[in-house]
């Protein structure tokens, strides 16, 4: 396409997608498998405490013990992580599709296989980059979202070759990890991003080609 300011509409898709998430989050949450383990692990630590066993019987504070790390283990729904990690997904898939049109109408067609390769390598790599996060980071599912969503916006700076989105990856870091609850920091997030793809598409083609180092 030639002109920098297709940077709009990954950074508008971002937006979207969180948008959305924090819409999907507000709304009230219908029982799920694992509201039932926690009720059921409630259940199981409270007939041990009656003398009853609960379903084993036996009385034992193992019994006890394994009922209560149940209802832990359930009571917490990976629902922020699966909503980033979808989240992202789409919008690989919409930029990809983006850049797809933009290289056509520009008369430079990328390699399919190619280019199919680098679209589905960034889609393993969300769950895998979620998975080190959890597992060597110990880090929750709402910071691990976000710093996922920052590492593409600095993969998408440094293939465009721009500081402004250098920067806008750094305030939307900043802004979904520091703002609580964590749907403020996805609502304020996508303030900025929307503001940041305004902005782009505000800019002459003269001034963005300045962002190149």
């Amino acid at each position: 396409m030639g002109d920098g300011r297709r940077l709009w509409f990954p950074l508008a898709a971002l937006g979207f997608a969180l948008l959305v998430m924090a819409v999907v989050a507000l709304v009230p949450a219908t029982p799920v498998a694992g509201e039932f383990a926690t009720m059921r692990g409630y259940e199981l630590s409270r007939g041990v405490s009656l003398g009853t066993g609960g379903l084993g019987g036996a009385g034992l504070p193992e019994n006890r013990l394994s009922a209560v790390a149940i209802a832990t283990s359930t009571d917490v729904v990976p629902s922020a992580t699966l909503g980033w990690l979808a989240g992202l997904a789409a919008v690989v898939l919409a930029v990809a599709g983006w850049y797809w049109l933009g290289l056509r109408r520009a008369g430079t067609p990328p390699r399919p296989v190619r280019f199919v390769l680098g679209t589905l390598g960034a889609l393993v790599a969300l769950p895998l980059l979620d998975l080190v996060g959890a597992l060597e980071l110990r880090l929750s599912g709402d910071v691990r979202g976000p710093l996922v969503a920052a590492l593409g916006l600095l993969v998408l700076a440094a293939y465009e070759r721009s500081r402004f989105v250098l920067a806008v990856a750094v305030v939307f870091a900043l802004v979904t990890v520091l703002f609580q609850p964590p749907v403020s920091g996805a609502l304020g997030a996508a303030g900025v991003l929307f503001a940041a793809a305004f902005a782009v598409l505000l800019r002459r083609p003269r001034d963005t080609a300045a962002d190149a180092p």
